[in-house]
């Protein structure tokens, strides 16, 4: 059922206590977005414990108070944030999101997989959702700001990309105001880069390939590269959208090697490609404009078939 943002403000007002999932491989919309509303359910008497399967990038651990590890019991009525399938939260957790209470998300592609959904693909964040929720019941402390202001910071690569709004803008305002901190939070977030960063970087580049009269790109970032390394998610976080750079070029696909064969693919384009569409043929989904999928094969095979794809969507 889909619900308006009063309506799920009533929702969740009705838990005692309340589990809210993220998805694997967190970012900071969802690990921001699930804090924020564990800290405003917190002080309105709510229980509340957020959990996700992976392991948490050093650059979030502000978030998590210094844990790198949230995998904890689902206890009560289950909320998802930023998940826009039941497969995005890991094996451990996926029994529970398949029957989530509530669902909180940005992404087109969610089907509204909730007993209560509240989706709204016009929010550059899930962040700008949850504050929208938030005001309605709760003060909004510097300590929910600051996670709030991460989770839009972040899907916008800092208000840069063509999905943050009028309202986003607007949104970050009022965090400011209600006291995050966004000096330190914009050096932490987007002007910090680890050694593993820089070279899986330097070696991505060299691997990047121009297809179609340059309008496409194809790289990858080899898993030998990730164990030698010892890289982290956020080591990788941001790479996929450096190609989207290149003048000229309409679409990028990064291939991130998760297995001998097993690529998890980040699509970004101009807007003049659908990436969700692309990458749902594919078996994924996202956004127009960013969106991911996994693909099984030579790599040499798979570029090329992405590509393809990729164009034939240009040419439409």
């Amino acid at each position: 059922m889909n619900s308006s943002v009063d309506g799920i403000v009533k929702i969740l007002l009705s838990f005692d206590s309340v589990t809210i999932i993220t998805h694997i491989r967190p970012d900071g919309d969802t690990l921001g977005s699930a804090y924020a509303l564990k800290y405003a359910l917190e002080s309105v008497g709510k229980t509340v414990n957020v959990v996700c399967e992976s392991e948490i990038s050093p650059r979030y651990r502000f978030i998590t108070q210094g844990r790198k590890n949230i995998n904890g019991q689902c206890i009560g009525a289950v909320v998802c944030v930023d998940v826009a399938s039941p497969s995005m939260v890991g094996g451990s957790y996926e029994e529970y999101a398949r029957k989530a209470d509530v669902v909180i998300d940005h992404h087109s592609s969610n089907m509204g997989y909730g007993k209560y959904n509240l989706i709204d693909p016009q929010s550059a964040a899930t962040g700008e959702i949850v504050l929208r929720i938030i005001q309605k019941f709760s003060e909004i402390d510097s300590r929910i700001a600051e996670c709030l202001y991460t989770a839009i910071a972040t899907d916008t690569g800092c208000f840069v990309y063509a999905n943050a709004t009028d309202n986003t803008h607007l949104a970050a305002a009022y965090l400011i105001q209600s006291g995050a901190d966004v000096a330190k939070l914009n050096k932490l977030l987007f002007r910090t880069k680890s050694h593993a960063c820089f070279e899986i970087e330097r070696r991505a580049f060299d691997s990047l390939e121009y297809f179609y009269d340059n309008s496409i790109t194809c790289m990858k970032i080899e898993l030998d590269w990730i164990k030698e390394l010892h890289a982290n998610e956020d080591d990788l976080e941001g790479i996929s959208s450096i190609p989207a750079q290149i003048e000229g070029t309409k679409a990028s696909a990064t291939f991130r090697q998760t297995d001998k064969d097993t690529y998890k693919l980040s699509v970004r384009t101009n807007g003049e490609i659908d990436a969700a569409a692309v990458c749902k043929y594919f078996g994924g989904g996202g956004h127009k404009m960013a969106a991911g999928c996994t693909m099984t094969g030579d790599y040499k095979d798979l570029k090329k078939i992405m590509a393809d794809k990729l164009f034939e969507d240009l040419s439409k």
